[in-house]
């Protein structure tokens, strides 16, 4: 098991402890946080991905100048939910099930279920129908790479070469 795993789930079993509600197979990367000041107002779903350098806040500090108070908000985010590397989820919103956020968003709003999410601020950009669709379009006239070709899989110098030429002559790559 990796040290960032373990972390991982010393860190979740704290925001369950201060009250946040979080569902099975959360796999969240490194130097992602849930709001540590309101941590009951977040509800994750089951199997949600959570990529590097994500932000779940429940609270809006800019109002704290301005008048003397923050501002707090619920973020509910559904099941079977992919967040992208480096996105924030604002109080206030409300993610569907099956919605993959793109990298970078900035999420703040109701999202309904199966949508492709992205942008700043974010916006519905597809269905996931449709991405799926058009991936799978893409897959069948690309280049598909085995577990071989991944550092999980020991990847070697040799494979990482030929994965770059490859690649060189093609924007159409995948891997297992």
């Amino acid at each position: 098991m990796r040290i960032g795993s373990i972390i991982s789930k010393i860190r979740i079993k704290k925001w369950k402890k201060d009250g946040a509600i979080i569902g099975d197979n959360l796999h969240m990367e490194r130097n992602s946080y849930l709001d540590s000041s309101f941590p009951w107002l977040i509800t994750i779903g089951n199997n949600v991905t959570i990529a590097p350098d994500v932000l779940i806040l429940s609270h809006d500090g800019s109002t704290q100048k301005a008048i003397g108070y923050s501002k707090i908000g619920k973020v509910t985010i559904g099941d079977n939910v992919f967040i992208g590397c480096k996105s924030i989820i604002l109080p206030d919103t409300v993610i569907g099930d099956n919605c993959v956020i793109g990298a970078g968003s900035i999420v703040k709003g109701v999202f309904p279920e199966n949508t492709i999410i992205s942008g700043a601020p974010a916006r519905v950009m597809q269905s996931l129908e449709t991405f799926k669709e058009k991936n799978e379009r893409r897959l069948e006239s690309g280049n598909v790479f085995d577990i071989s070709y991944t550092r999980k899989g020991k990847i070697t110098k040799e494979k990482k070469q030929q994965m770059l030429e490859v690649m060189e002559s093609s924007k159409n790559s995948f891997v297992v």
